[in-house]
């Protein structure tokens, strides 16, 4: 289903909308906040899922999409906040064993640079979300949140060689698909 008719829908008949928002984006969403909270428990990582549902519904009405798309990273981006926001209250209770910050995205100065930046990000997170398990979870936790081979590798009870065979052959991958869809990767 297109971003625009989720949106339609969330906003016509909520609980329908957000039934079809979770079936398309949900393991996603969980991926993103397994990953920032990585290392607390299953619950706390549940309770964020859930509350960004609960952030996507509360700000449904200030989700501006550009050619149809920007749902799927207006909610990817409330699940970083959310999963952040959420690792830094409970490290204050409870460390956990590994934690590592996501570095921000930079868009540009004006108008028209952030709308080409931002259908660049769109084409790059439709791109790494198609990759296969665990290249797609390697690459997140490589670029994304900046884990180190050894903590992947652990993360993902792989070799480390495997781990860095897969970042190099992905990078290839995803590069070769960036300039089949016109985007710029100097």
């Amino acid at each position: 289903m297109e971003e625009r008719e989720l949106l339609n829908c969330l906003t016509e008949d909520v609980s329908l909308g957000m039934e079809l928002i979770i079936r398309q984006y949900g393991s996603a969403v969980k991926t993103i906040c397994r990953s920032i909270l990585s290392g607390y428990s299953k619950e706390d990582i549940e309770e964020t899922v859930s509350d960004t549902f609960v952030g996507l519904w509360q700000s449904k009405d200030k989700i501006q999409l550009i050619e149809g798309h920007g749902l799927k990273e207006y909610l990817y981006g409330i699940a970083r906040r959310t999963a952040l926001n959420r690792r830094r209250s409970l490290a204050k209770k409870q460390p956990a064993q590994d934690i590592d910050t996501a570095g921000e995205l930079v868009s540009g100065e004006n108008v028209e640079e952030q709308i080409i930046c931002r259908s660049e990000y769109a084409v790059l997170y439709q791109l790494i979300d198609s990759m296969k398990s665990p290249d797609r979870e390697i690459f997140i936790y490589r670029y994304f949140y900046q884990h180190s081979i050894k903590e992947i590798a652990d993360k993902l009870t792989l070799k480390a060689k495997t781990v860095e065979n897969k970042l190099t052959r992905g990078r290839n991958r995803l590069k070769q698909q960036l300039i089949r869809c016109g985007v710029d990767v100097a």
